[in-house]
């Protein structure tokens, strides 16, 4: 779970950080500014590893 605020309305939420559309409850936004907790992120692109034959 990580803690947001919404950019327009200020309004600040708790969701899961994994949720692929955050979206504000009230003004339904989806501007939103990290407060606390973390977003799991992927590999980077530089990690990832391709097969060739």
């Amino acid at each position: 779970m990580a803690k947001f605020r919404c950019i327009e309305c200020k309004a600040e939420l708790e969701v899961d950080a994994n949720e692929p559309a955050k979206r504000c409850p009230e003004c339904f936004s989806r501007y939103l500014e990290l407060v606390s907790g973390e977003i799991k992120r992927g590999k980077s692109w530089s990690a990832k590893s391709f097969s060739v034959k």
